[in-house]
């Protein structure tokens, strides 16, 4: 059963937008048109990432993101990212958030025990 991308991105642009300090008193976000949000630009490779990752803990997410989407966005060599460090990264700062809400779409679409009509066949 695949997720339903549209609905969790629109629950996370509610959630993190509001929030984030690129967003203006015109409800709009003040990035350069060059460079979209990491989250959302990636949006689809962050919810494959934790569709296969199975971790209490934050730190198996992080290095999955940090290997697969950090490398290929503004990290160097030696794993440092500009945007990263002057914490102007919305990835970085609400992958947690992300995690959370991909992960409860995941649950709210596994099937029920016992079930059949939720069944996966």
């Amino acid at each position: 059963m695949a997720l339903n991308l549209d609905r969790i991105e629109q629950r996370l642009r509610e959630r993190i937008c509001p929030n984030c300090a690129r967003y203006t008193r015109m409800k709009t976000c003040s990035l350069p048109a060059n460079r979209g949000c990491a989250v959302f630009s990636n949006f689809a490779e962050i919810a494959a990432i934790v569709e296969r990752t199975h971790s209490d803990d934050i730190g198996p997410y992080l290095d999955e993101v940090r290997s697969r989407i950090c490398q290929t966005c503004l990290e160097d060599d030696h794993g440092s990212c500009p945007m990263r460090n002057a914490v102007d990264c919305a990835l970085d700062c609400y992958l947690p958030m992300v995690v959370e809400e991909i992960e409860a779409e995941m649950e709210r679409q596994r099937p029920l025990p016992g079930d059949p009509a939720r069944s996966i066949k």
